[in-house]
């Protein structure tokens, strides 16, 4: 039970009764916050989860990487529901829009990317940082 490596990342579900970490380990940790347990574990990203959000209706994970991925996962199940692939770099930082439409990415390509949460497809992608 528990991360094997070092916490890179953490989030809070909206209704604030589950944290979500990430680590150099690979895995995602869903944990009860009254509780302190560790409730699942999400298997997936081949390197490091660096960044963390969780949607504003609570239903869904989304991760980055350093293996240069973006995973929207099922927070109840803990099942993967997608990947995303297009950054040249690794996954620094994610975000969800407020009306949970749209994830939006940040890598070390100097480059951030707006996705369509549904679907999966890149939306837009914003060059310029150095």
């Amino acid at each position: 039970e528990g991360h094997t490596d070092y916490v890179r990342a953490v989030a809070v579900t909206p209704d604030g009764k589950h944290i979500v970490s990430g680590s150099r380990d690979k895995t995602i940790k869903v944990w009860n916050l009254d509780t302190g347990k560790e409730e699942r574990s999400l298997e997936g990203h081949t390197r490091s989860v660096c960044a963390l959000a969780v949607t504003p209706d609570g239903k869904h994970i989304v991760s980055g990487s350093d293996d240069k991925t973006i995973k929207v996962w099922n927070l109840d199940t803990g099942k993967e529901k997608r990947s995303l692939e297009g950054h040249t770099d690794y996954v620094r930082a994610v975000a969800v829009t407020p009306d949970g439409k749209h994830i939006v990415s940040g890598s070390g390509g100097e480059t951030i990317k707006v996705w369509n949460l549904d679907t999966g497809k890149e939306k837009r992608s914003l060059k310029g940082h150095t």
